[in-house]
C-alpha cells in the first residue's frame, strides 16, 4: 500500500507541470499577432489594490495584497507567465489618480463608468455584486432612492456609486468619505442618514466593526458593481490579454475562490445571535480589539508615509518652479492665479498677491481694450487647440506686455497643461525684437539712401545746369551716411565712394584704394557661409553690373592684415531712360556684431546656462521635427539624491554634480545623439534610428564612468529609463512619458540606496567637523535607547530611538565649523544660525524612505511642553513622543557635559533642573520615568560618580 501511494505521488508531481504547461499553451494559442508583439516588450505591470474593500481587496497583516481579485490575478499570472507588481500601499483615492495618469498600469476590481472609460480599458465583468442601502436599525425599508432626497448619504470618494448618484439623483446630499469603514462610522454616529455601497463589502465591515446590532441593510438600489479588471489606455492590448486569461479560469476554480473568501456565503438570513456566538468562540473579543488596534496603527503609519511623500514631491516642484530663470505662473482652469515664481514678480514689478486672477493680469498687462480682447481670444484658442490635439503644450505666441512703472516688454508666452492647472512661461524677446527692428530700419535707410543717390544721378543727367548743386547734394548725402557706399561705371572704375567706404574696407586714406574694382579684388577675398571662397562673379558689385538688384551677405577678408568681417550688401544697376547700363551702386554695412548677438541669443535660448547642454525648449522643438521618424529611442537620466546634497552641502556642490553628470553624458555619447537638460536633476537624450539596446549600452558606459567619479567624497548615482518609438503612429511625448515611467521604476531601487549613503556621509562629515558633537550624539543615542526601554516600548522602538538619538543633530552639518567648535558662548547671530539645525536635519532625513519616520522627531526635539520651543512652537502632545524623549536626554547630556565656557552640573543638579522644568520644558510623564530610572543607567552613573568624588 505504501509503495502504491508513493507511485501515485510521483505521477502527480510529473503531471502537474504538464497541466500548467498545457494551460500556458492554450493561452498562448489564443493570442493574436498584436498581443504577442505587445507581450514581447511588456512582461511586468504595476497593480493598484484597494486597502479598504475586503473581502474583494485588502492588505493582510504582513502588508501583502489579498482578497478575491488578488486570487484571480494569481491565476492569470500562472497561466500567462506575466509578472504583476503591487503598487505601494496607499488610499484608493491616491492610487486612482495615479492610475488615471498612467503612473500605475492596472487595477483588478473596478466597475466601468463614463469617467473611467476616458482613461481606462476594461475586461468583461468577472463578478457582479448589488449596491445596498445601510442605515440604523430604527429606519424602515426604503423602496426607492427618491425617498432619500435632501438626506445625507455617505459614499466613498472615487467609487462608482459616488459618480452614479451625483448624476442620477442630484437631490441627495452626498457626504464623501475615504473608505467603507469611515462611512459606516458616520452612519453609526448619526452624521449621515445612510450609506450606499457594495453589499458584500458592507456586510464584511458590519461584522468586522461589530455594528450588526446598530446598522442593517434597509433597501436595494438599481445599481450593481460589475467588477472588471482595468488597464490604462497607454497599454490597451493588456486588457484583451487579461480577458483571454480570465476565460480560462473554470467554474471550479472560481467556486474555490468564492468559498475561500466568502465562508458565510453572504447569507443575510442567519440570525445575528448565531453570528456573534461563532465570532465569540472563534476569535474572542480580545482578539478583535487587538486586530482593530493593530490595523489602526498600520493605517496611521501608512498615511504619515504618504503625506511625507506628497510633501517631498511638492517641495521639489516648488523649488524648481521658484528658482526658474524666467517668469512662470500657475493658473487653474477657472482663471485663478495659484502661484507665481520670484522672477515673475521681479520682471513685472508686481507685489505678491496683487494679481489673483487672470482677468486682473489681462487688465494690468494689456491696458488697451481692443488689444486685450485680441490677446484673450488668441490665448483661449491656443488652450482649446492643445486640448483638442491631446497635447500638454500650448503653442507660443508673441505679445506686447505692460509692467509696473510704465515698462513694456515683448514676451514669447507659452504654456503646459497640467492635471489641474496651466503652467505659463514667459520669455523676454524685447532685445531680440529691437535688434530685428534696428536691422529693418537700417535696411530701409540704405534703400532710401540708394533711391536718393539714383534720383540725384538722374537729376544730374537731365539737368546739366544744376550739376554743381546736385553734386554738392550728392556728396553731402553719401558722406553723411553711416553705411559704406561706392559707385562704379561699366569699366569697373570707381566713380564715387564716401568716407564710410574707407572705414568699412580698412583703408587709412583714399590713396590706398585702387582706381578699379578689378584691382580692388586683388586686395580682398570673399567667403560663403560654409567657408568656401565666393567666386568673383558672385560679388555684389559684379551682380549689380550684370543688371541684378538685391541684398546679399558674405564674409570679407583683407589679404594683408587677415582682418575678417561679415558684410551686408545692397546693390543695384544704374540705367538711363533708354535702358542702357551706366554702372552700379553698392551700399555696404558691417553686420558682424549683429550676427554675433543673434548667435548668442539663439545659443542662450537653445542651451542650458549651467551645463551647456541643449535646453528643454530646444529638445521639444527637435522632437517636433521627428514626427515621422522611427525608430527613435528616448532616454531619461536622473541624479539620485541631488535635493539631499543641496540641502546638506549647498547648491555649489549640487551645481558641480550637475556639470559633471553633463560631461559624462557627452563623453560617452556620439555625434548623432541629442542630449538636453530636461529639469532640475533630469537629462534627456535622443538616439535617432536606434533601439533600446543602444540606449542600454550607452547608459552602461555612463554608469561605469560614474563609478570612477567622486566630488568631495560624494559618488554619482544615476537612475535611467528609456523607451523606443517603433512606428510613426506613436506620439513622441508618450514615448518620453514611457521613458520617464521606466526611469521612475528603476529609481525605486537605486535612489533609496544613494540617499542612504549620502545621509551616512553627512553624519560622518558632521562628526569629522566636531569631535564634541560626535561624543554628544553617541551619548544621547545611548540615553535614548535606555529611556525608551524603561518606558516599556517595543524592541523595535528602542532600536529606532537609538538611531534617532545618534542623528538628532545631523542638521548641524549646515552650521559653520567655527560656530560648532566655538569655545565661548554663541552671540545672537550665531545662535540664530544654530536654531535652524532641526529644520535642516528634517529635510535631510525626509529625503530617505529609511529615515522618514525619524525626521519628525529630529524636527521637533527642541520643542517645549509649554509651547515656547522652536522651530514651530508646538505644545504638549502636539510634539511627537520620540521628540519628547530626545528633548530630555539631550538636555541631560548637555547639562552634565563639560564646556569651555561653563562647568558641568553634577548628576543630582541635572536631575533637580529636569524636575524643576517638568511641565514647562518636558513631558511630565516621561520625566517621572526618567527620574525613577536614570540612576540605574550604568555608563552615565559611573561617570557622574567620578565627577562628584573629584
Amino acid at each position: 500500500m505504501r509503495k502504491r501511494s508513493l507511485i501515485l505521488l510521483l505521477l502527480l508531481l510529473v503531471l502537474l507541470p504538464l497541466a500548467g504547461n498545457d494551460a500556458r499553451t492554450r493561452f498562448e494559442a489564443s493570442l493574436d499577432d498584436d498581443e504577442r508583439a505587445f507581450l514581447a516588450t511588456h512582461t511586468q505591470f504595476s497593480v493598484l489594490f484597494d486597502p479598504g474593500w475586503a473581502p474583494l481587496e485588502y492588505f493582510d497583516e504582513q502588508g501583502n495584497p489579498n482578497g478575491m481579485s488578488k486570487e484571480y490575478l494569481d491565476r492569470i499570472a500562472e497561466s500567462t507567465g506575466l509578472t504583476f507588481v503591487p503598487a505601494p500601499r496607499m488610499s484608493w483615492q491616491e492610487g486612482y489618480e495615479l492610475l488615471l495618469a498612467g503612473q500605475i498600469d492596472m487595477t483588478t476590481s473596478v466597475t466601468p463608468t463614463p469617467t473611467r472609460l476616458q482613461s481606462l480599458v476594461f475586461t468583461e465583468p468577472f463578478l457582479t455584486i448589488p449596491l445596498a442601502i445601510i442605515a440604523g436599525n430604527q429606519v424602515g425599508y426604503i423602496g426607492n432612492l427618491q425617498e432619500l432626497a435632501n438626506r445625507k448619504v455617505a459614499v466613498v470618494k472615487g467609487y462608482g456609486a459616488a459618480e452614479w448618484l451625483a448624476q442620477d439623483y442630484p437631490d441627495l446630499i452626498l457626504v464623501p468619505v475615504q473608505n467603507v469603514e469611515e462611512g459606516l462610522r458616520l452612519v453609526q454616529r448619526g452624521e449621515a442618514f445612510c450609506m450606499i455601497e457594495n453589499l458584500l463589502v458592507t456586510n464584511h465591515y458590519l461584522t468586522l466593526l461589530n455594528l450588526n446590532t446598530e446598522l442593517r441593510v434597509v433597501g436595494n438600489t438599481p445599481y450593481a458593481n460589475n467588477l472588471s479588471m482595468a488597464v490604462h489606455k497607454s497599454i490597451a492590448p493588456l486588457a484583451s490579454i487579461l480577458q483571454k486569461a480570465l476565460v480560462q479560469i473554470d467554474s471550479e476554480q472560481r467556486s474555490s475562490i468564492y468559498r475561500k473568501h466568502l465562508s458565510l456565503n453572504l447569507q443575510r438570513t442567519i440570525p445575528l445571535s448565531t453570528v456573534y456566538l461563532i465570532l465569540g468562540i472563534g476569535f474572542g473579543l480580545l482578539a478583535l480589539l487587538g486586530f482593530w488596534i493593530w490595523s489602526l496603527v498600520r493605517e496611521m503609519k501608512r498615511r504619515e508615509y504618504a503625506e511625507a511623500e506628497r510633501e517631498s514631491s511638492e517641495r521639489k516642484f516648488k523649488q524648481l518652479f521658484s528658482s526658474a530663470p524666467m517668469p512662470m505662473a500657475l493658473i487653474d482652469f477657472s482663471g485663478d492665479v495659484l502661484s507665481a515664481n520670484d522672477m515673475w514678480y521681479e520682471v513685472f514689478g508686481y507685489q505678491p498677491k496683487t494679481i489673483t486672477t487672470i482677468d486682473e493680469w489681462f487688465e494690468k498687462a494689456y491696458p488697451e481694450a481692443s488689444y486685450r480682447a485680441e490677446v484673450r481670444s488668441l490665448w483661449n484658442e491656443s488652450i482649446r487647440n492643445a486640448q483638442q490635439r491631446n497635447t500638454p503644450v500650448i503653442e507660443k505666441h508673441e505679445y506686447r506686455v505692460h509692467a509696473e512703472g510704465d515698462r513694456q516688454y515683448d514676451m514669447e508666452i507659452s504654456g503646459t497643461l497640467l492635471s489641474d492647472c496651466i503652467m505659463v512661461t514667459f520669455i523676454d524677446i524685447t532685445e531680440r525684437k529691437q535688434r530685428i527692428e534696428e536691422l529693418r530700419t537700417l535696411n530701409q535707410e540704405a534703400e532710401h539712401a540708394r533711391r536718393i543717390i539714383l534720383s540725384a544721378l538722374e537729376d544730374q543727367k537731365q539737368m546739366h545746369q544744376v550739376v554743381e548743386r546736385s553734386n554738392a547734394t550728392l556728396h553731402a548725402a553719401i558722406n553723411s551716411m553711416t553705411d559704406a557706399l561706392f559707385i562704379i561705371d561699366t569699366d569697373t572704375r570707381f566713380i564715387l565712394y564716401n568716407k564710410a567706404f574707407l572705414t568699412y574696407y580698412r583703408f587709412t586714406s583714399r590713396n590706398e584704394c585702387p582706381p578699379t574694382l578689378n584691382a580692388f579684388k586683388q586686395l580682398f577675398e570673399a567667403y560663403q557661409e560654409n567657408g568656401e571662397i565666393l567666386p568673383a562673379e558672385q560679388w555684389s558689385s559684379s551682380l549689380a553690373l550684370s543688371g541684378k538688384t538685391g541684398i546679399k551677405e558674405y564674409v570679407f577678408e583683407k589679404r594683408d592684415t587677415k582682418q575678417r568681417w561679415i558684410g551686408s550688401y545692397s546693390y543695384a544697376p544704374i540705367i538711363d531712360k533708354e535702358g542702357k547700363s551706366l554702372g552700379a551702386v553698392v551700399v555696404c554695412r558691417d553686420v558682424t556684431e549683429t550676427k554675433e548677438a543673434q548667435k548668442r541669443l539663439i545659443f542662450q535660448r537653445n542651451h542650458d546656462y549651467l551645463t551647456g547642454l541643449f535646453s528643454r525648449t530646444y529638445l521639444e522643438g527637435e522632437l517636433r521635427t521627428m514626427r515621422s521618424m522611427y525608430p527613435v529611442t528616448l532616454g531619461i537620466v536622473d541624479i539620485n539624491g541631488l535635493k539631499l546634497i543641496n540641502d546638506s552641502f549647498g547648491s555649489r556642490m549640487g551645481d558641480a554634480i550637475l556639470k559633471k553628470t553633463a560631461q559624462l553624458l557627452q563623453m560617452q555619447g556620439d555625434q548623432e545623439m541629442l542630449i538636453a537638460r530636461y529639469g532640475g536633476d533630469e537629462f534627456v537624450f535622443v538616439m535617432p534610428g536606434k533601439d533600446g539596446l543602444a540606449a542600454e549600452a550607452y547608459f552602461k558606459r555612463v554608469e561605469d564612468a560614474a563609478k570612477l567619479v567622486s566630488i568631495e567624497e560624494i559618488h554619482l548615482s544615476l537612475s535611467f529609463g528609456h523607451a523606443t518609438r517603433s512606428s510613426h503612429q506613436e506620439d513622441l511625448q508618450q514615448v518620453l512619458k514611457k521613458a520617464e515611467d521606466s526611469m521612475n521604476r528603476n529609481k525605486l531601487y537605486e535612489s533609496a540606496s544613494a540617499k542612504n549613503k549620502s545621509i551616512a556621509l553627512v553624519i560622518n562629515s558632521l562628526f569629522a567637523k566636531s569631535n564634541r558633537e560626535s561624543q554628544h550624539s553617541r551619548r544621547v543615542s545611548a540615553l535614548c535607547a535606555y529611556l525608551t526601554k524603561q518606558l516599556q516600548l517595543s524592541e523595535r522602538e528602542v532600536n529606532r530611538m537609538k538611531v534617532a538619538g545618534l542623528m538628532h543633530d545631523i542638521g548641524k552639518i549646515g552650521v559653520d565649523e567655527a560656530i560648532l567648535n566655538k569655545p565661548d558662548r554663541l552671540d545672537a547671530a550665531e545662535w540664530e544660525v544654530m536654531r535652524r539645525h532641526p529644520e535642516i536635519g528634517y529635510r535631510i532625513l525626509s529625503a530617505s524612505s529609511e529615515f522618514t519616520d525619524l525626521a519628525r522627531a529630529v524636527l521637533e526635539h527642541h520643542e517645549r511642553w509649554d509651547g515656547k520651543g522652536y522651530p514651530r512652537g508646538l505644545k504638549g502632545e502636539e510634539i511627537s513622543y520620540q521628540a519628547r524623549i530626545i528633548m530630555i536626554t539631550d538636555s541631560y547630556d548637555a547639562m552634565t557635559s563639560e564646556r569651555s565656557y561653563k562647568k558641568p552640573l553634577s548628576h543630582q543638579e541635572a536631575i533637580e533642573e529636569i524636575q524643576r522644568c517638568s511641565g514647562t520644558h518636558y513631558d511630565p510623564e516621561i520625566v517621572k520615568v526618567f527620574l525613577q530610572t536614570i540612576s540605574e543607567f550604568g555608563g552615565i552613573g559611573e561617570s557622574v560618580q567620578g565627577q562628584e568624588s573629584d
